[in-house]
């Protein structure tokens, strides 16, 4: 049969595969059905090789079926890349999805320098490194300059092919990843003839309480011959309610919002076919939605005492009526053309256009703008305190955010193979040309039902108000890389990126602008403000533009010391921008929105480390330090400036799988990151919201000749309160310790005669803790305890 040259779908591709030297040729009679890492060292796969036999070169080869064309591929000699990575494969997702796991969840457990899960429907403070990560759905970028913190709940897991990882900052990527990459990959591949699969499941907490219960089901449909292939997925999803160790009904999130009782549709579609020989053209379209109707809402207490200082009692009240309920909604289309011979060169052509249409809706909350309006009264010559306090506890509203965000973009990259003095070189260079658009508005909802209601029903009233400008971000990036074979057993790699954003903002009213507007109108306070002569008119802030550039370079090498051991060493430059649609969100009239504002920030990362295969065990260690030497903050007046402040995050992390036998496998991961910040020439401590706590794994598996498996696996996070303790330094610090737990889960698989069984019991010891997301973020209302024990079944038959 034929042979294929795998090359790169998107320019991801290009651009990963050029800290390496290594295109993909793939055979398809010796395709396999899924990315099988053979020995990859960061893997915690089902099924390791316990051969003693180690290549010489490549000490852990990937090889990617040549039909698997929705995402990117990480190249074939993946053990010369001079950085961390990791390819997490279907068959270990499959294993950890059972029951109601998320995205966040799997891949929490399975990527050592990855912050946990926030166990909400946001991915908020998800970091890897210390810096923020750029999620990818096959290529396509899911973290844009305005993120809702949602990237993780982008589609089914049962979709996934696999996932890649690049960790440390990517100067050859652009803007948005200087902590890693991290990109889900869906499923395409359907070989030759028909393929069907059935897939259902249900999940319950510990005492299998009605309102617990959930329910998933799925079927797949594809087709592939010899010049075309089709595949469709679609699952549906129901999650119930979610309940703590001690069996109570946990409140729902009101910040980020939560997945109790949603409903979720998601679809994965691929359409290919061969061209020519060479060329080939493909399409991939996903949609997802899930939208929450619950009953349950948060415990404000009596007269919405939480509002005013009282502790929460963090129940979840039945009786809840929420007009519009919180819901997310995706749309991906990724289409690329690609020619292994481009005009008969040998050279290699990949352009890939995409689009992305992302909605999301929060939960009703209340906003109080009683510090701005005692401003006012303050300014006008009302200065006593007590009837200031008084006044503004009426400057209280309750309002409920909706955002849209719109992507569309091009990239288009070549490889060409050539000697320089006799030395294997691979170029890849290329461009790429992004727009995003944002808007954001938050509509008002009618505070006497609220109040009447204890904050259980929220119903609209009418009024909208602006969550910041809408807002046009175009981005342009050119690269080229080099990577050369210096030696059978050193390889290096090097290049250049520059990266030109522009932003344009249109004319808006700050939200506290009409909150304020409509606060000293009212007719509870009218009659003050006008005896002070208070006629409050909001102001708006003009339209506005921004305009950067910036070069980042990327060096890296790796050698092989000997054939089971290799070192290697990255330097890059990852570059992040401030989100400045909410950046703008809470300024004030009159602010002038320009280049000096917002800046965006280089961060220079350096990696190091070693990865070998000795026997049966093979392991991967690595130390990273990453520094940038501005930070973005909002001011005491609204305003936003880029302060020189210089940040450092510094860390280590290793991994290590061992075979007892042919059955029996052990292993784990342990990742510690630390930095600090310069206030004021004293390093203070950054916090776990920035930070990811020391975080380890571990694992024990056996698997048994049919192919069943057993798996007992943890997840440990280590408490931590040097961030609170060293920031009472600063006074605009909101630092929280955090508290160490460590949760079990007992899972595996059963092959049966027709079909899969999948199981598993998460929390297994049913611990009361708390996700460090619900630790450090927000106010007390927040602070909602993790699920106790929950349990998932599946089931899985391929026809």
């Amino acid at each position: 049969m034929k042979s294929h040259h795998q090359v790169a779908l998107s320019v991801l591709t290009l651009c990963i595969s050029q800290q390496l030297y290594a295109q993909t040729n793939i055979n398809e009679a010796n395709a396999v059905s899924d990315v099988q890492a053979s020995t990859e060292l960061t893997s915690n796969s089902a099924a390791n090789s316990s051969s003693d036999e180690t290549p010489n070169v490549t000490l852990d080869t990937i090889n990617v079926t040549a039909k698997a064309r929705t995402g990117t591929a990480l190249a074939q000699k993946i053990s010369e890349m001079p950085a961390v990575t990791q390819v997490i494969t279907e068959s270990e997702i499959q294993m950890q999805a059972t029951g109601n796991r998320t995205t966040g969840d799997i891949l929490a457990q399975l990527i050592p320098s990855l912050g946990t899960s926030s166990g909400s429907t946001s991915n908020y403070g998800t970091t890897m490194h210390g810096r923020p990560v750029q999620f990818l759905l096959n290529g396509v970028p899911l973290s844009g300059s305005r993120s809702l913190s949602r990237e993780l709940n982008s589609i089914d897991t049962s979709q996934l092919e696999r996932v890649e990882v690049l960790s440390g900052a990517t100067s050859i990527y652009g803007a948005g990843a200087s902590g890693g990459l991290i990109n889900l990959v869906t499923k395409s591949l359907v070989g030759y003839g028909p393929i069907r699969q059935t897939r259902v499941g249900v999940s319950s907490s510990r005492d299998f309480d009605s309102d617990s219960f959930g329910y998933n089901v799925g079927q797949t449909l594809g087709y592939g011959g010899e010049r075309a292939y089709g595949r469709l997925d679609v699952d549906y999803e129901t999650k119930g309610g979610k309940f703590d160790s001690k069996g109570d009904r946990v409140s729902p999130d009101v910040n980020q919002t939560d997945q109790q009782d949603t409903e979720s549709l998601s679809v994965n579609g691929s359409l290919g076919v061969e061209l020519t020989d060479t060329q080939r053209l493909d399409l991939a379209a996903t949609y997802y939605k899930d939208k929450q109707d619950t009953d349950y809402g948060p415990d404000y207490g009596d007269g919405l005492a939480v509002l005013f200082g009282a502790k929460p009692s963090l129940k979840a009240i039945d009786g809840a009526n929420v007009e519009n309920q919180p819901y997310t909604e995706k749309s991906s289309v990724n289409l690329n053309y690609s020619d292994d011979d481009f005009a008969g060169s040998g050279s290699s052509l990949s352009v890939t256009g995409y689009y992305r249409d992302e909605k999301g809706r929060f939960y009703p909350s209340a906003k109080s703008a009683a510090t701005q309006a005692a401003e006012v009264w303050q300014a006008n010559g009302l200065t006593n305190e007590k009837t200031v306090n008084k006044l503004t506890s009426a400057a209280v509203f309750v309002t409920q955010s909706e955002a849209d965000i719109e992507v569309m973009g091009l990239r288009a990259a070549m490889q060409t193979e050539t000697e320089i003095a006799g030395k294997n070189t691979l170029f890849s260079y290329g461009v790429d040309v992004e727009r995003e658009n944002s808007e954001q508005t938050y509509y008002g909802q009618d505070l006497n039902i609220f109040l009447a209601s204890n904050g259980l029903n929220a119903q609209t009233n009418g009024l909208t108000y602006n969550g910041g400008p809408d807002t046009t971000i175009d981005k342009l990036g050119a690269f080229v890389n080099a990577d050369v074979d210096l030696t059978d057993k050193w390889h290096t790699s090097a290049g250049v990126r520059y990266q030109k954003l522009k932003s344009e903002t249109d004319t808006f009213t700050p939200i506290y602008e009409q909150l304020l507007e409509e606060y000293f109108n009212s007719s509870a306070i009218s009659g003050t403000s006008a005896a002070y002569g208070i006629d409050y008119q909001a102001g708006d802030v003009e339209k506005g533009n921004t305009d950067h550039d910036k070069v980042l370079f990327n060096l890296g090498t790796s050698y092989q010391i000997t054939s089971k051991d290799q070192l290697f060493a990255n330097f890059s430059q990852g570059l992040d921008t401030a989100d400045i649609q909410r950046a703008l969100r809470d300024v004030r009239a009159g602010f002038v929105v320009n280049s000096d504002n917002v800046q965006p920030i280089a961060t220079n990362n350096y990696e190091f480390g070693w990865h070998g295969k000795h026997g049966d065990t093979a392991a991967r260690l690595s130390g990273f330090y990453n520094e940038s030497d501005k930070v973005v903050r909002f001011t005491d007046s609204y305003t936003v400036e880029v302060v020189d402040t210089d940040e450092r995050v510094y860390g280590v992390e290793g991994s290590l799988t061992h075979d007892l036998s042919d059955q029996w496998q052990v292993g784990g991961s342990v990742a510690y990151t630390r930095g600090q910040y310069d206030y004021n020439g004293d390093w203070l401590e950054l916090d776990a919201v920035r930070l990811t706590p020391l975080k380890g794994t571990a694992f024990a598996q056996y698997n048994f000749d049919e192919g069943s498996n057993i798996r007992l696996q943890a997840l440990a996070v280590g408490g931590d309160d040097r961030a609170s303790k060293d920031q009472q330094k600063d006074p605009d610090s909101s630092a929280l310790p955090v508290t160490g737990y460590m949760t079990l889960d007992v899972l595996g698989q059963v092959e049966m005669p027709v079909g899969r069984v999948g199981y598993g019991v998460y929390n297994l010891l049913n611990k009361d803790y708390l996700t460090v997301y619900h630790q450090t973020t927000y106010g007390d209302l927040n602070r909602l305890p993790a699920s106790g024990t929950t349990y998932g079944l599946s089931y899985t038959v391929d026809y």
